[in-house]
């Protein structure tokens, strides 16, 4: 079905299942444990809105009627478009319309009238990260793209290109205002291990989530090209993050002591430098000059049986592939536990995307 309205422009009804759309959507603590996937295949999807106060992103369940490709978009757009609560509006402001949807191979397209390129700060980045959010659980769809008047949307001189479910970090509970837009450099190992290929992303996350454990967190979710390796399992934790005077130490849970798989190429010593390296050069300033690590709050547990980490490690550039090989990806996130998120009250996940 969904071959079938491939790369053609799909016009957006704002009658189409606006009264079923009223009584099947709500907002529901109790849904609130069930993982994206596992609502979507029982027909519940989310739809993100915004809080009265405009500061927050609210998210609430919707009881799916269309069970086709383009039934289930139109009825999502207009679920979102359309909030009938007191708690919670829609996140598209008033005076922005939706022109169009175009489908094409696993991408969404949404365009908008030029008023969008009005919004200030803050509503910009609720309307993107609410509808990237809730169109990226359609089954097939891995992107979303904004135009506005068929044209790239631009914000801050930089071309926004595809979002995806990691394009927004946004702590619960936090105030959009306190929000920052940050570049960070990061390394992953190529695919014999021997060298780091480095990989930018930026990233809109809180203020107070300091950019030496972001680093280290997004070093943890793995590298986004397929080529590269990861260094550790997904479910390691970032226990804590200590900085004195140029020395960042980074704590992290015993969980990283083991190997993301069992033919890893990459030395221990290489992994560790792929995280010190990534944490130095992502830090402004030279702020940054030397990481120690520490596994459940001690040093006195070998790096996977093999490296002392009783020591400093610097900024290695020999290991830093200066070949060109490097990769650039750029992105705004949100997260779920983890992953930061602007959702207020019962929300206790987040919100991934690209700017």
């Amino acid at each position: 079905m969904k071959s079938a309205i491939r790369n053609r422009i799909m016009t957006l009804s704002l009658s189409i299942a606006l009264v079923i759309c009223f009584f099947l959507t709500g907002c529901s603590s109790a849904e609130m444990n069930r993982s994206d996937e596992e609502s979507v295949a029982i027909g519940i999807y989310r739809i993100y809105y915004v809080n009265p106060e405009g500061t927050a992103l609210v998210r609430c369940d919707h009881k799916m009627v269309s069970e086709d490709f383009e039934g289930i978009l139109a009825e999502l757009m207009d679920a979102f478009m359309h909030a009938d609560s007191t708690k919670y509006k829609s996140a598209l402001p008033e005076g922005i319309k939706i022109n169009s949807a175009t489908t094409g191979i696993s991408e969404i397209d949404v365009d908008f009238n030029a008023e969008y390129l009005s919004l200030d700060t803050i509503s910009e980045i609720l309307l993107r990260s609410a509808l990237v959010s809730t169109l990226l659980q359609i089954r097939g769809v891995d992107t979303v793209r904004f135009t506005v008047d068929s044209q790239s949307l631009v914000i801050n001189d930089q071309e926004v290109g595809a979002m995806t479910d990691e394009t927004f970090i946004i702590p619960t509970g936090d105030s959009i205002n306190s929000y920052r837009n940050e570049t960070l450099t990061l390394y992953f190992p190529n695919a014999d291990g021997s060298k780091l290929i480095q990989e930018i992303r930026t990233i809109y996350y809180s203020t107070n989530v300091n950019t030496e454990r972001m680093a280290a967190e997004q070093m943890i979710k793995g590298p986004r090209n397929p080529n590269l390796i990861t260094l550790t399992t997904q479910n390691v934790l970032v226990s804590g993050v200590e900085v004195k005077g140029d020395i960042c130490t980074i704590d992290f849970s015993p969980e990283v002591n083991n190997a993301p798989f069992a033919d890893n190429p990459t030395d221990p010593e290489t992994v560790l430098y792929a995280f010190a390296n990534s944490i130095i050069d992502s830090c402004e300033n030279g702020k940054i000059e030397g990481v120690r690590f520490l596994i459940d709050g001690s040093m006195d547990t070998r790096f996977r049986g093999e490296v002392n980490l009783d020591q400093t490690f610097t900024r290695n550039a020999d290991l830093i592939d200066t070949s060109g090989a490097s990769v650039q990806k750029e992105g705004t996130v949100v997260d779920e536990e983890e992953k930061p998120v602007m959702v207020e009250q019962e929300v206790t996940e987040a919100v991934d995307g690209n700017s």
